[in-house]
């Protein structure tokens, strides 16, 4: 297994992955999660953060393939999150074909070295709360819950 950077020709394996990540959260909740899919905007999406200097998108390769990937973007300063030097870990995930080969874990170390690369003191993310797999996964890397997320279901009339 290899861990790289993303690079031109890697977007349209990260679209599916990106799809198959929509679709695993809106299965947990679909009243908070949206399908925003796109063909083609998502892997767009993902083109532009290759070459961003406060991104980074990895690609774990194994077997030939592209088996997982993690997206992450830092943050001198977001007041809306009260945070300071902060990396983001917005996607990760690994082809279910992969699961339980410590792609995730190698995909979580390489992380959080490139969000110390781009300037940040700690790498933050946010988890489904039906996935608690990824949880384990997140807890057994270190990471530790420090906010939780609540959804307010608005009425459609007022």
């Amino acid at each position: 297994m290899q861990i790289r950077r993303a690079v031109e020709g890697d977007e349209q394996r990260l679209e599916e992955f990106a799809t198959a990540l929509v679709e695993q959260h809106v299965a947990y909740d679909g009243k908070r999660f949206t399908n925003m899919f796109v063909a083609g905007r998502t892997a767009a999406f993902y083109r532009s953060r290759f070459s961003d200097p406060n991104a980074c998108v990895l690609v774990a390769e194994a077997d030939g393939e592209i088996a997982g990937f993690a997206y992450l973007e830092f943050d001198e300063y977001n007041f809306e999150e009260m945070l300071r030097k902060g990396a983001w870990l917005h996607d990760i995930y690994v082809s279910e074909s992969f699961r339980g080969r410590g792609i995730a874990n190698e995909l979580l170390k390489a992380s959080a070295e490139e969000a110390k690369k781009l300037g940040a003191e700690k790498l933050l993310l946010t988890v489904a709360a039906a996935n608690s797999e990824a949880q384990k996964v997140f807890a057994k890397a270190g990471f530790r819950q420090t906010m939780m997320e609540m959804t307010l279901d608005l009425p459609g009339e007022l």
